[in-house]
C-alpha cells in the first residue's frame, strides 16, 4: 500500500513535510499546496519546491488552473528544480477558486473540462495526474466525467468522493468511487482513494469496500494523528514503524521541528504561532480534556504563553 499526503493550503508546506520526514517517515509522496500556474512562481513557492528544502521527500508540485498553456508554461520553471510530473488541481471546493471555474469550478462544464484536457495531453510532454472531486452541486456529471478522464493518459486519478457542495463534510459518497472503478476497469488509469480516512477503523472501511485500491492519499487524518500511517501498517501487516521511540517523543518533536521551522521564517512569533493552531485544530483530540486545551490554545496571544500550555499538554501524555 502506497501512501501520501495530501496537499493543503497553508499547512503541507516543506517545513511540515521536513517534520514529517525526520520524525514520523511513513508517507512515500507528498503533493504541494496547488501553485496558481497563471502567474510567475514567487519567492515563497520557489522556497517551498527548492529541493535543499525537500532532501529524501518525493514531492509532486500540484497546479491550479484550467488552462494548458499556463500548466505547461509552469512546467517549464519546475524543470530546473528537478520535477517533471504535475498533478492538476479539480477539486478545491474554495468560493474564489471555484468563481473562476478553477478547482471543482470546471467539473460543472463537462465540455469545458474536455477541452482543457485535450489541449494539455496533446501538448504536454511530462506526465500528469489529477486530483479531483466527483461533481460540484451534486454527482449528476460524474459518470460523464469518469468517461472524460478515460479518454487521456492520466497518470494518477486520485478521488475524493465529494461533490464541491459538500465541502469537507457529511458522508463519503462511496458509489461514486465504486463507480469510477468499475468504468476504468479496463483503462491503465491508476486510481488513488482519498476521503475521511482519520484512524484505522476507517482506512479498514475503504479496504474492505475496494479491496483492489494500492493507494491512499490522507490529509487531516495525519494532522489528527502523526502515526496514522503506522499504527495502520501495524494493524495490517503487522509492521512496528515506531521501533524503539515511542509516540509522544517523536510528537514533540515533530511539533517542535515545525515551531521552530516557523520561528525561521516569520517576521514575528505571533504568525507562527497562527500556522501551530492551524495544526492544532486537528491534532488537540491526542490529548485528554481536549476541547478544553483547544480553547486555552486558540486564546493565547504570546510564544512564553503557548509553549507553556503545549509542555503542560505534553507532560499530560504520559
Amino acid at each position: 500500500m502506497i501512501f501520501s499526503l495530501a496537499p493543503m493550503e497553508g499547512l503541507t508546506g516543506y517545513i511540515v513535510r521536513n517534520a514529517f520526514h525526520h520524525n514520523f517517515d511513513f508517507i512515500d509522496k507528498y503533493y504541494t499546496p496547488f501553485i496558481p500556474a497563471a502567474k510567475r512562481m514567487n519567492s515563497k513557492i520557489k522556497r517551498d519546491l527548492d529541493p535543499s528544502n525537500n532532501e529524501g521527500i518525493t514531492l509532486i508540485p500540484q497546479a491550479m488552473s484550467i488552462l494548458a498553456d499556463e500548466v505547461i508554461s509552469l512546467h517549464e520553471q519546475l524543470k530546473p528544480y528537478g520535477y517533471d510530473e504535475i498533478n492538476i488541481n479539480l477539486g478545491c471546493p474554495s468560493g474564489t477558486v471555484v468563481s473562476k471555474k478553477r478547482g471543482s469550478g470546471i467539473l460543472a462544464y463537462p465540455d469545458m473540462l474536455f477541452s482543457f484536457l485535450d489541449d494539455l495531453f496533446k501538448n504536454a510532454a511530462f506526465p500528469v495526474s489529477i486530483k479531483t472531486r466527483t461533481g460540484f452541486d451534486d454527482n449528476i456529471l460524474w459518470p460523464e466525467i469518469i468517461d472524460i478522464y478515460k479518454n487521456f493518459p492520466i497518470k494518477d486519478l486520485i478521488i475524493h468522493p465529494r461533490v464541491r457542495k459538500d465541502l469537507y463534510k457529511g458522508s463519503i459518497r462511496l458509489d461514486d468511487f465504486a463507480l469510477a472503478i468499475e468504468k476504468l476497469s479496463d483503462s491503465p488509469i491508476h486510481l488513488v482513494y482519498n476521503g475521511d480516512i482519520t484512524d484505522t477503523e476507517s482506512f479498514n472501511n475503504i479496504i474492505n469496500h475496494f479491496p483492489s485500491v494500492d493507494e491512499i492519499m490522507i490529509g487531516r487524518g495525519l494532522f489528527m494523528n502523526p502515526a496514522l500511517i503506522a499504527e495502520i501498517k501495524k494493524t495490517q501487516y503487522s509492521e512496528n514503524l515506531l521501533g524503539s521511540e515511542d509516540f509522544n517523543t517523536r510528537l514533540i518533536k515533530w511539533h517542535d521541528e515545525i515551531l521552530e521551522g516557523y520561528l525561521g521564517i516569520f517576521s514575528g512569533s505571533k504568525d507562527a504561532m497562527f500556522r501551530m493552531k492551524e495544526i492544532w485544530m486537528y491534532m488537540h483530540g491526542l490529548f485528554p480534556d481536549h476541547e478544553k486545551l483547544w480553547k486555552k490554545i486558540k486564546k493565547c496571544q504570546t510564544l512564553s504563553d503557548y509553549n507553556s500550555i503545549v509542555s503542560s499538554a505534553f507532560i499530560s501524555l504520559g
